[in-house]
């Protein structure tokens, strides 16, 4: 039903979009062509410059799922998604500031070796934002680009983070970062899916609302 109401709301300002081109068109016969292909080109950079910001109201709104329980303290969760540092699994968190970054365990020379083989082609990261005062974790994508010249030895990473909205996620009681720790190396695909989703249901199951961000 999310992903419908996405395409719903990607298709509404889409048709708003259209409207506004409505009167220029309207006008075409009134106007030379110089003055037409400006207020066309003026209406395309328009359309262009705010989609992306209607595209976060959208991910924004449609993207949130509610908590179950009483919300544990921010230490507590925190401290919850960093013990799969400990895990023998694929996946690292990383305090970064206020926020912890989730990613495959690329520099791992045995974890390096499989991210090859799945001839993986960006470096997939989840980023993890808290607002204390709603309870809610704000989920960002990002995808890094991977330099395999050095492989396994090292795995080198673009320092640009760009980001990509990752929606095909599973929830469920069942699912959880516990998962990871009677995973076994040939279990992993290494989807976002399987980073995004045990987070999201860990963060939810301790009483967190999780909303999905654009930026």
């Amino acid at each position: 039903m999310r992903h419908i109401k996405t395409f719903a709301g990607v298709i509404l300002y889409l048709l708003l979009a259209f409207l506004a081109l409505v009167p220029v068109l309207a006008i075409r016969v009134y106007i030379d062509s110089a003055h037409y292909a400006l207020a066309v080109t003026v209406w395309a950079f328009g359309a262009a410059l705010f989609f992306f910001p209607a595209l976060a109201i959208i991910i924004k709104k449609v993207w949130f799922f509610s908590g179950t329980g009483e919300p544990v303290p921010l230490e507590r969760l925190q401290g919850l998604l960093l013990e799969m540092n400990d895990f023998n699994a694929p996946v690292s968190a990383e305090r970064h500031g206020k926020k912890i970054i989730i990613t495959w365990r690329h520099q791992d020379l045995a974890w390096c070796e499989r991210l090859e083989q799945a001839r993986m082609k960006k470096m997939y990261e989840l980023w993890l934002r808290f607002d204390t005062s709603t309870r809610t974790a704000i989920m960002t994508d990002k995808y890094r680009s991977i330099d395999w010249t050095l492989s396994p030895i090292k795995l080198k990473t673009g320092w640009l983070a760009l980001s990509r909205p990752y929606f095909r996620v599973e929830t469920g009681t069942v699912w959880g970062v516990e998962n990871y720790v009677d995973s076994e190396p040939d279990d992993y695909s290494f989807s976002p899916n399987e980073i995004k989703s045990p987070v999201l249901n860990t963060i939810l199951k301790n009483g967190w609302n999780v909303r999905f961000s654009l930026l």
